[in-house]
């Protein structure tokens, strides 16, 4: 519960109080409460799922069990963390004179589509982690990067228009999926927040569940043989 809070009190201080982001949306404390807390539920579903096989060696090499149960259970935990924390962001967003509306029923399919798309990643990077177990020292580190370029703490594609950054570079962060996530969510349960892709935000939300999911299991499964040993 407090690690989406101090994130959030942090980036607030940052990037809404120095950096004066605060005018880049109407409801600034709004719009960084659901960015914070919906992208924790991926980034700490990719964190803690990459390590769930090189920390488990020892249960891998006891008992015979379909492996990707590990993973999956590391974002199964994350989302019952959301779901604990999910009370202060509906909180913040009420105090903040967010209203609440029919599109709100929307969020709990937009959360859905976050669990299926972490389930896929989560199997990407443990096997990753698992034959080379450097990778964990770096993901932090890209976890960072990719919450900074999506949107989590201000409009990145609006502050990238701003700059003039060529068209192209600006639809690459507008369609990753972290982006497009959070502008889901964001619709959703914020009346002064409008994204700029509208429905089509859903659209590419549900295209890459629908992708990354099916492919982690695969790419998970192709190795599934080599977990535990060494």
């Amino acid at each position: 519960m407090l690690d989406p809070v101090f994130t959030m009190c942090i980036y607030w201080f940052i990037f809404g109080f120095l950096l004066d982001g605060r005018g880049s949306v109407q409801n600034y404390i709004g719009f960084l409460a659901v960015g914070v807390f919906c992208f924790a539920i991926i980034r700490q579903s990719v964190s803690a799922g990459s390590r769930s096989i090189s920390t488990n060696l020892g249960l891998l090499r006891a008992i015979h069990f379909p492996r990707a149960v590990l993973p999956i259970a590391v974002v199964i935990k994350q989302l019952r963390a959301f779901l604990v924390a999910l009370p202060i962001m509906v909180a913040i967003l009420l105090v903040t004179q967010e209203s609440i509306t029919w599109y709100w029923l929307l969020a709990p399919v937009g959360v859905g589509l976050i669990v299926i798309f972490s389930f896929g990643l989560a199997l990407i990077t443990a096997r990753w982690v698992a034959h080379v177990t450097d990778v964990s020292e770096v993901l932090p580190y890209m976890l960072r990067i990719w919450g900074y370029m999506s949107g989590v703490m201000i409009p990145i594609a609006d502050r990238l228009r701003d700059l003039n950054v060529p068209a192209p570079v600006t639809f690459i962060v507008e369609v990753n999926p972290a982006t497009v996530f959070l502008n889901c969510m964001r619709d959703a349960l914020m009346g002064t927040y409008d994204s700029p892709w509208g429905v089509w935000n859903w659209v590419a939300a549900a295209a890459w569940a629908a992708v990354i999911f099916p492919f982690g299991l695969w790419f998970f499964w192709r190795a599934e043989a080599t977990y535990g040993r060494g």
